[in-house]
């Protein structure tokens, strides 16, 4: 169990940050002291931009760090599989992920019109049971480069391999997107006139097949290589 909690108090200022950043402009909402630009918040939306551009960032940090470099040797030295102990810090990272992203959907579905959905509890479930499949896809992925690199003995090269083919692959998926999806700019009709009729499942179909193929491809790699954990 203090396992976990250390986990969750590692980074406590970065998240505790976080969120008091997103209260404090959802305060500022409330008292209309945010510009608008053609009914947008953009104060918030780079906020969200930012906010996710640093957390994603810090768990790629986080779990380069103890599998690849093997920083942390209290961790390591614990008889726990790192495989386990891997996973561990990245079911942290995700919960801390799915709790900041409820707190902006509440947002979004508060200040959401009242003729835009014809179920704002429909609208919360499609974009809550997205964001966790992303975000599990997200760290399988992850999870899987390190595991991928691991042998790799120069850092600085083995970091450039993993972030060459993690942007590969997300490339490639937002290419396949781009293709299957029809881009419409202005409306033509009455399909999207509520918000959930404009959400694409397939996208959700992409995320999960990464995820299979990264959780398989993880458990192999992990059980048929010897990897070294002596601090680089």
């Amino acid at each position: 169990m203090s396992i976990w909690k250390n986990e969750y108090l590692r980074y406590k200022y970065f998240w505790g940050t976080i969120f008091g950043i997103e209260f404090l402009l959802d305060i500022l909402h409330m008292l209309n002291a945010l510009p608008l630009a053609g009914g947008i918040d953009t104060v918030y939306s780079f906020w969200q931009m930012l906010s996710w551009i640093g957390i994603v960032f810090l768990t790629i940090y986080d779990l380069f760090s103890f599998f690849y470099l093997n920083k942390d040797r209290m961790l390591h030295l614990l008889p726990i599989s790192k495989y386990r102990l891997l996973w561990m810090k990245a079911i942290v990272f995700g919960t801390y992920m799915l709790l900041f992203f409820v707190v902006s959907m509440v947002r979004y579905l508060i200040i959401l019109p009242d003729n835009a959905a014809k179920s704002l509890i429909k609208v919360g479930m499609i974009y809550l049971l997205s964001k966790m499949v992303a975000i599990f896809s997200f760290l399988s992925l992850l999870i899987m480069l390190l595991l991928v690199i691991k042998k790799i003995n120069n850092s600085v090269f083995g970091a450039i391999i993993m972030a060459s083919l993690f942007v590969g692959i997300v490339g490639a998926q937002a290419y396949g997107l781009f293709h299957i999806l029809p881009i419409v700019f202005t409306e033509t009709d009455d399909k999207f006139h509520y918000v959930e009729d404009s959400f694409y499942i397939i996208s959700v179909w992409l995320n999960i097949g990464i995820s299979i193929i990264s959780f398989i491809a993880s458990r192999i790699l992990f059980k048929t290589q010897r990897f070294n954990y002596i601090e680089k």
